[in-house]
């Protein structure tokens, strides 16, 4: 009797360092080695420093439009027969007729000539052209000034995109820090059941202890491992979902940080908010200058566009006036001015500009909208977070009094006061108290990170 009593002893005083048990267990992967591979490796961070990248070249391509645009050709043919012969016989003018008719009599034949005029049989021409645009209606000023603002939007859009995966790395950390620290919680009860269904089969065999005793004890182990088994699958699925975040190979044997109480009493308040600091309040103006731009663009297309130009030409083409071999060297250059007016355009335009106009109106209202709900989520992250601080302390204190009450009650099984079915309560009230004051404090860090977002955008 004296052993078993010094057993139950030993059962209570395990019981009663339940909320401090842990196993013994290396850090290998911390919140900031997380937030650090994401920036790295995750696919959508990726993304949007490639589509900044692109904003750049596209910015690049638009200022080349104002330097002249210069292009160079060249061809060379040779037909099976000239392009143009003119006989001798077909002119018209029988002055000329006669006197070309008399020149090859004389000397035509013998310098192997026809009695005909052939040109461009075969021959080659290469030129050289220069563009310089004078007058576009602006739309190359308007549109290296829409270059820029891609350049911007993908700059804020890339802050958007790696805040919000940041967020939601550490939300996934967290909630696998939370999942590790309730399996350690089911661990220890798993070990507290087995050394109480151990030390009740000893009392069953020794007519100490009732078999119902010891079937109320198997009943909780089978709960136990059915939670063990839900547990182990939630720990798979955040571990796969935080390796994809971090951009790394799924690894099952990754181990995170233990969770740390809250011992902090800094209050929070919320400060005034600079909206116009937020990446998404400075996207909506550029969409709304960006429309503004647009509708000028349009309106630049229905105005007058003007260009200067230069050519330089070589050519050479086949004659037969002297001989076959001889041929006609042609080098030449000119300058010339372009002006185009789209008039049919102007219709058109009046309602392009009519539709860019709405564009505008709806660029507005969304960034006054824009304000009103930042201000909503603001309020409504700053009492999320004060109710996840005011959570911590009493989740702490509900631990607190069940584990007071687990150490009355045990006391009371011993003097055979109370029953172990009592005393089977008394320790899940406690496994539910430390599950819970774990969901608040991971609670208390995610809300911290979105509130922290939000008040500190960049």
């Amino acid at each position: 009797m004296i052993n078993q009593k010094r057993k139950y002893q030993l059962l209570i005083l395990l019981l009663g360092c339940i909320h401090s048990f842990c196993l013994a267990a290396n850090t290998t992967l911390s919140l900031d080695s997380c937030i650090k591979l994401a920036q790295n490796n995750n696919k959508q961070i990726l993304q949007a420093d490639l589509q900044r990248h692109k904003a750049q070249q596209l910015k690049q391509q638009a200022f080349t439009k104002y330097f002249p645009q210069i292009t160079a050709s060249a061809v060379g043919y040779h037909s099976l027969h000239p392009i143009v012969e003119i006989g001798v016989n077909h002119i018209e003018s029988a002055t000329v007729r006669d006197l070309l008719n008399t020149l090859y009599g004389n000397y035509g034949q013998a310098l192997g000539l026809d009695n005909s005029i052939k040109l461009f049989q075969y021959g080659y021409q290469a030129g050289v052209t220069a563009l310089q645009p004078i007058y576009t209606g602006g739309k190359i000023v308007i549109g290296n000034k829409l270059a820029q603002i891609g350049v911007q939007a993908a700059q804020l859009q890339y802050q958007i995109t790696s805040r919000d995966i940041l967020q939601e790395v550490e939300e996934t950390y967290w909630m696998l820090v939370g999942l590790n620290d309730k399996k350690q919680t089911i661990h220890t009860s798993t070990l507290l059941l087995d050394t109480l269904h151990q030390t009740i089969q000893q009392a069953v065999s020794a007519g100490l202890a009732l078999e119902t005793d010891l079937l109320l004890i198997e009943l909780k182990q089978a709960e136990i491992q059915r939670t063990q088994i839900q547990l182990n699958n939630a720990l798979q699925l955040a571990k796969r979902a935080l390796c994809l975040a971090i951009g790394i190979p799924f690894n099952d044997s990754i181990i995170v940080d233990s969770i740390q109480h809250l011992t902090s009493t800094q209050e929070y308040n919320i400060p005034p908010i600079q909206y116009a600091s937020t990446p998404e309040y400075q996207l909506l103006a550029l969409q709304l200058q960006a429309a503004q731009l647009q509708r000028k663009m349009i309106r630049a297309e229905a105005l007058p566009q003007i260009a200067i130009g230069a050519h330089y030409g070589y050519a050479k083409f086949q004659t037969n006036l002297l001989n076959d071999d001889l041929g006609s060297n042609t080098g030449n250059g000119a300058v010339f001015v372009t002006i185009s007016v789209p008039i049919t355009a102007w219709w058109e335009t009046s309602h392009k500009m009519n539709v860019e106009q709405q564009n505008i109106k709806i660029a507005q209202l969304q960034q006054t909208q824009n304000d009103e709900l930042l201000s909503m989520r603001t309020l409504q992250a700053f009492q999320q977070l004060n109710e996840a601080k005011l959570m911590v302390h009493e989740y702490q204190k509900a631990l607190n009094i069940t584990l007071q009450h687990y150490h009355l009650t045990s006391s009371a099984y011993q003097a055979g006061q109370k029953t172990i079915a009592e005393l089977l309560e008394a320790q899940v009230a406690t496994l539910k108290a430390k599950n819970e004051l774990t969901d608040a404090i991971i609670a208390f860090h995610v809300n911290q990170r979105r509130y922290t977002n939000l008040i500190n955008p960049k």
